[in-house]
């Protein structure tokens, strides 16, 4: 039994804490997300690698089946595991009554001398306590209307068919597949695309790996220094459930400011072409026909990244992107070089 297993259950003080502590405990398993998941079912509880990546990912209290499921998963003792959850039910207590504590002082009037209109209330104690997290609420309704669309597109041999050319999830209720790529559909997609929101990427959170979402992965795989694949794996959700956060990109008053400053022969020019090429999106990248791809504002290819020595981290920073742009409009006068009908 490993010291992860060994060690007593440490007392947390917030649901940030709690979360971190399963993360410590994940960590010293040194088991994969996938290797965790084919544990928990072996011990009959379901954990798919994008349910554990959102848990350990957030600082919010985690449900007690996914806590079970990853200590079951870790070799925990069924003693400890009881005691886990009795630490967890204490924190979901102690933030009940902190819920209602906040409830009642809202409730309650700013002074005696306060006088009651028409606007009757009811007294405090029969007011129930509001709900302290929306949030995965509002996730679990996207499920079920992701889940509902899966339905509705059943054919007659009973086998899910795709929504378009793109291939379904089918592994959504069992566990994710192993790569997701462009094309893929469900529950695992729409975790990928909350975690890329949560790191600091905007992408549409429907559900659909289409090539918005392509292009955000690619970006964050380029950002963090890992091998630019625009498909989710392990290493990816590892990377996204970790710390690092996306640097906050450039706005696009902020890039139209520094184009103008940059082209003063032909600011407005400047700003059109790179609104038509990228729409002043610094973290825009493009994947033609061929599989090569195109980084940032002026959307250089890369072969042109290549030539100008840099990587693709570089390529996405919006400083070098308007200078390089710069250089290639210094040797013709003009933006011929792209070939944009703005």
């Amino acid at each position: 039994m490993d010291d992860a297993v060994r060690d007593p259950v440490p007392q947390a003080a917030t649901a940030g804490e709690y979360v971190a502590m399963l993360r410590d405990v994940r960590r010293r398993s040194g088991l994969t997300y996938r290797e965790l998941a084919r544990r928990a079912s072996a011990a009959g509880h379901w954990l798919p690698p994008s349910t554990l990546a959102t848990m350990l990912g957030r600082t919010t209290l985690p449900r007690e089946r996914t806590v079970v499921a990853l200590l079951a998963a870790c070799g925990t003792p069924a003693a400890e595991v009881e005691r886990w959850l009795e630490t967890r039910r204490d924190l979901e207590a102690h933030l009940g009554e902190r819920g209602r504590g906040e409830s009642d002082e809202e409730r309650t009037p700013a002074s005696s001398s306060t006088t009651v209109t028409a606007d009757i209330r009811p007294s405090v104690g029969s007011v129930p306590p509001r709900p302290q997290a929306p949030w995965p609420a509002r996730r679990w309704l996207r499920l079920a209307l992701l889940a509902v669309l899966g339905v509705l597109t059943v054919g007659a041999s009973g086998a899910l068919r795709p929504l378009a050319p793109p291939t379904v999830d089918s592994a959504s209720t069992v566990g994710c597949p192993e790569v997701l790529r462009q094309g893929m559909y469900g529950p695992c997609v729409l975790s990928l695309q909350e975690h890329l929101v949560a790191d600091g990427l905007t992408v549409p959170v429907d559900g659909w790996f289409g090539p918005d979402t392509t292009s955000r992965v690619m970006v964050f795989q380029a950002l963090g220094g890992l091998p630019v694949s625009g498909t989710a794996d392990e290493r990816l959700f590892d990377e996204l459930a970790g710390d690092r956060k996306v640097p906050p990109s450039w706005s696009e008053d902020r890039i139209g400011k520094h184009l103008r400053r940059t082209f003063p022969e032909d600011p407005a020019g400047a700003v059109q072409v790179a609104r038509c090429l990228s729409g002043l999106d610094p973290y825009r990248v493009e994947v033609v026909e061929d599989g090569s791809r195109r980084w940032g504002l002026f959307q250089f290819s890369d072969m042109e990244v290549s030539r100008f020595g840099v990587d693709r981290q570089t390529a996405l920073d919006a400083a070098w992107n308007i200078r390089a742009a710069r250089e290639v409009w210094s040797r013709t006068g003009d933006f011929g070089h792209w070939n944009c009908a703005a």
